[in-house]
């Protein structure tokens, strides 16, 4: 991925945000009709932990708490990063880290915050999975393209809302950048809360990067994650 510990985060983002602007794409232009993929099947979300030693997040402000693996690691609380279409996402935790010509990266991470209040669940979750799909994927040289699932309704404690997938590829170029995977996928549940549209944002790598053969995130794991969603009082 392109994005990974906190002290990166804001400085990265920054600079993908511009590429996107520079090059004319907004993360809205990516939810068109003919980048919308068939939803594979989903069970929802349940309030059950997915393992006694996992770690507990809670997000306050977001009226949700989630759990993630005892080798992930939770950054510290006033640490967030804002996304290209604006939410800010904060509660981060990441995991795989490793270090590429003097900067870290890793291969996956959760964080949770608020989308736009005036958008259904779906269409909030929507938009936030092509944004963080993009900022993390795209690099100096390449914009990724970002294909979108439809939205997959579901209910977790009662709220409502919606799961969507996004994937994001680099296309080949001359000057790929050595230190990061071309290819990655981002999760994000949307559930209507009293703190408005309460977001879970998990993307991890799908490929490895080429300069570093470090192992992948599991796939059950980060299903597990997503699953471990509840909404906190």
């Amino acid at each position: 991925m392109v994005l990974r510990r906190p002290t990166r985060l804001l400085v990265t983002l920054g600079v993908v945000a511009m590429l996107l602007v520079v090059g004319g794409i907004a993360a809205a232009s990516l939810l068109s009709r003919k980048n919308e993929v068939p939803a594979a099947p989903y069970d929802e979300p349940v309030s059950a932990p997915a393992h006694d030693s996992w770690q507990v997040v809670t997000d306050s402000a977001a009226k949700l708490a989630f759990e993630v693996p005892p080798d992930w690691e939770l950054a510290a609380d006033d640490e967030s990063l804002t996304t290209s279409n604006g939410v800010k996402l904060g509660h981060l935790a990441d995991w795989g880290r490793y270090s590429c010509q003097g900067a870290e990266y890793g291969r996956a991470f959760a964080a949770s915050g608020v989308a736009q209040p005036d958008r259904k669940p779906g269409k909030a979750a929507g938009e936030l999975a092509a944004a963080v799909a993009a900022d993390q994927y795209s690099d100096g040289h390449r914009t990724a393209s970002v294909k979108v699932e439809k939205p997959q309704p579901l209910s977790v404690d009662g709220a409502q809302g919606a799961l969507v997938r996004a994937e994001a590829t680099l296309p080949e170029g001359d000057e790929p950048d050595e230190c990061t995977g071309s290819k990655g996928t981002v999760t994000v549940v949307a559930l209507a809360t009293s703190a408005g549209n309460s977001v879970l944002v998990i993307a991890a790598d799908s490929v490895p990067g080429p300069d570093e053969p470090t192992p992948l995130a599991d796939p059950a794991r980060l299903d597990a994650i997503v699953k471990s969603l509840r909404v906190a009082p």
